[in-house]
Formats: C-alpha cells, structure tokens, sequence
C-alpha cells in the first residue's frame, strides 16, 4: 500500500539522520586527533611558532590546551557544536560565522555548475541514445571521454587565456553574478557532465533493450511516454546517486577552481587559511566540507527511494 511505503520512507529518513549523527562526531573528533597527532606542540601549530608568549598563554586558555585529553576533546566538541567552531585567529570571528559569509558564494557558483553539467548530460544523453551506434552517438561519447579525463585547473586555465586575455568575453577574476560565474562554473560543469553524460547514456541503452520496452509497444503505448515515463525513471536511479555525491564536491567548493578564479568561496577561504595558518578555521573547514559530503550523500540515498519504489527500506544498510 502507499501509505505503508510512505511510513517505511518516513522511518527510513529519520533512522538515517540518526545514524549519521556518530559519523558527524566520528570526524570532528579526527579532526580534533589530527592536530594532536601532528609533529610538534599544538599550540604551535595553532598560532605558529613565532607567535608571542602571551599569544601562546591565551590561545593554551581558549582551546583548554593545558587540561587532559579528554577535556580538551569535550572543548573542542563544545567549541564546534555550540560556539561556532571556536575563533578565526586572522578574522577574529567565530569559524561557522566566517564560513557562512563564503559559503553562499559557493553554493551560487555550485548551484550553477550543477544544473549546467545536468543540461549538458541530460541533452546529450538523449541525443546519443536517439542516434545510437551512429555517427553521432560515438562522437557524444569520445567527447565525453576527453571531458571527463581533462584536469580541471587545465581546463580553468584554457577557458580563462580564451574567454577572458583572448576573446575578453569574461572578467579573469572575481565574484559577481553571471559573467562572473560562467567561466568557473563551466570548469566545474564539464568534467561532473561528461561523466554523468557516461552515465546517463548508457543506462538509457540499456534500458531501451528491456523487454518491458517491447511489451508496452505491443499495448499501444506511444514511444515518447515509454522512453520519459519508463526508460528515463529507471534510467535516472544510479544517476541520482552520482549527482548528489557531485554535488558534495560542488557545494563544498572546488578548491582548484576557485583558486584560479579568484571566486570568494570556501574553497578559496580554505587556501587562504592554511596559507595565514589559521588552523582553527582549517579545522573548522574540514569539519564542515565533511557534513556537506555526508548529508548529500543522504539526499541521494533518499531521492532513489522516491523514483524506485521497489527499494526495501527495511533491508537497506544504514
């Protein structure tokens, strides 16, 4: 019935969401260890080794340096979850604060990205399964290929000596709205494209070979409703998955990209950040960067359950 796939959905969410609480304190905790593990003396790594006497007094008080490890580990629990992420030793502010104020920069330059590469994939996609086996079809794909195997700060690099020094269609750096978010989000576009593009095409042909395909034809039922109600849907499963772990990566910043581009995200805070050696705001970044990688991964996990209702939520690993 659909309310018992209703409920069990509803049950299966909320079991998720519980279940990567321990996994979001598993990497803060790492986080935490990492900096106690490292070569030298923590209060070094955190303000540097040149840093004044009194400088060194105060950060051993903020961060609870002088208590056992174990105290330390609840500080920095407490720090993360209830303060902020503790203080930017450059900005002054609480870490979270100074994250939010980039991060909406990077979520309108993956926000982009990720409905560009989604345009890309999806059209050529359905070009390549309509002229399948032909010309056209193997051209899509070799395209792909070159796509997906293009590193990233080359082809930034490429678009940015052609668009912006050659053609100056685009400004070479900087944040802003659409001229100057083409040039980075289609750095970021090609490469999650032509993969998906890999994807999508070859679940649409195998799709299309099913004898369902051939069962509905004998029922009437017109081409385009098969391929968009039946092919696609089915096509679009292991898709949703790999989309929403893109998104993670887009989301948290394209470090590469946002470097070349000058683009005020998190991924260009992150550099900045351990070039200052601002180590409580890399802390806080790496934090971060893996919460976004684990609730997306979530979403993805979710959204097969509403387009494949045969997903047994009871069976599912959690």
């Amino acid at each position: 019935m659909p309310t018992n796939w209703v409920l069990k959905m509803i049950d299966y969410i909320v079991k998720r969401i519980l279940f990567s609480i321990p996994t979001v304190i598993a990497v803060v905790l790492t986080v935490f260890m990492l900096i106690h593990i490292a070569p030298g003396n923590p209060i070094d790594i955190l303000v540097g080794e040149n840093a004044s006497g009194v400088m060194k007094e105060k950060v051993e008080r903020e961060y609870a340096l002088d208590k056992p490890i174990t105290i330390q580990a609840m500080f920095f629990l407490k720090n993360v979850f209830f303060k902020g992420g503790g203080k930017s030793i450059y900005f002054g502010k609480p870490c979270f604060t100074v994250i939010r104020s980039k991060f909406k920069n990077t979520l309108f330059l993956g926000s982009v990205a990720f409905f560009m590469a989604i345009f890309i994939s999806f059209s050529l996609s359905f070009l390549a399964v309509r002229f399948k086996n032909r010309f056209l079809d193997r051209l899509i794909i070799f395209w792909a290929t070159i796509g997906m195997s293009i590193p990233s700060f080359w082809l930034g690099i490429l678009l940015l000596i052609l668009f912006s020094v050659k053609l100056k269609l685009f400004p070479v750096s900087g944040t802003g709205g659409f001229y100057h978010v083409f040039l980075p989000a289609l750095t970021l576009s090609i490469p999650m494209g032509s993969y998906l593009l890999h994807i999508f095409r070859n679940e649409l042909s195998a799709q299309t070979d099913k004898r369902f395909t051939v069962a509905l034809k004998t029922r009437g039922i017109k081409d385009y409703l098969i391929f968009f109600k039946h092919i696609v849907k089915n096509a679009l499963i292991p898709v949703v998955m790999v989309l929403f772990l893109q998104l993670g990566f887009l989301l948290t910043g394209a470090i590469i990209t946002e470097t070349i581009f000058s683009w005020d995200g998190i991924g260009l805070l992150l550099i900045t950040a351990i070039n200052i050696r601002d180590y409580p705001l890399v802390q806080s970044l790496a934090i971060f960067i893996a919460v976004i990688y684990i609730y997306s991964n979530l979403i993805g996990d979710i959204l097969i359950g509403f387009l494949d209702r045969r997903v047994s939520f009871e069976k599912r690993n959690l």
